[in-house]
């Protein structure tokens, strides 16, 4: 809140009023015309709060009241986020798929891969030598390579080709759906 008072505002109303000797009571502070002032910024003092409290929940890292409204316009759940925990990983899941509105670029899967604390490198598979068994120098191309902690469970560097189970986490299923239709993501442990 900016700090200003019920009597404040009054003064301010009473400043913006025309001179005169109808407006002369505006000043007057017994008089009935300053206690309508003053009645009405009580008001604007009230409405003051309330957009504070307002600009408080409008973000969605911050809300609390909110929550329901930002996952219902992000369509949230959906395939990979499940709508459900505590406040704070509603948050972050609202904070990532809003993210992810806009990637473009390896940088932008690193920074989503940040938002949920996971440092992560990208990388083209046709930069790696020897290419992991069942890709080909053509399929090489098209693929790319993630690497970071906990991406792959029990299974050897790469898992060829990847599908989503139930074991997955959030971060895997975002970055399949942002993949390019034509490209193909290999997952390595760091």
């Amino acid at each position: 809140m900016t700090g200003r008072t019920v009597e404040d505002h009054t003064q301010a109303l009473a400043d913006y009023l025309p001179g005169g000797r109808g407006f002369e009571a505006k000043n007057i502070n017994d008089s009935e015309f300053r206690k309508l002032l003053r009645g009405v910024s009580h008001e604007l003092f009230n409405a003051q709060g309330y957009l504070a409290e307002l600009e408080g929940q409008y973000f969605p890292d911050k809300t609390e009241d909110f929550i329901s409204e930002w996952e219902r316009a992000l369509k949230i759940p959906d395939d990979c986020f499940p709508g459900t925990g505590s406040l704070t990983e509603r948050r972050r899941d609202i904070t990532v798929k809003l993210a992810s509105l806009g990637v473009q670029t390896a940088a932008d899967y690193v920074r989503l891969g940040g938002l949920y604390g996971i440092p992560l490198t990208v990388s083209p598979l046709s930069d790696e030598n020897p290419l992991p068994p069942g890709v080909s120098v053509v399929d090489a191309r098209y693929m790319t390579v993630i690497t970071g902690p906990v991406l792959v469970g029990n299974f050897p560097p790469y898992e060829v080709p990847f599908f989503l189970s139930a074991g997955e986490t959030v971060l895997q299923c975002l970055f399949k759906k942002l993949d390019p239709a034509n490209c193909g993501l290999l997952y390595r442990n760091a």
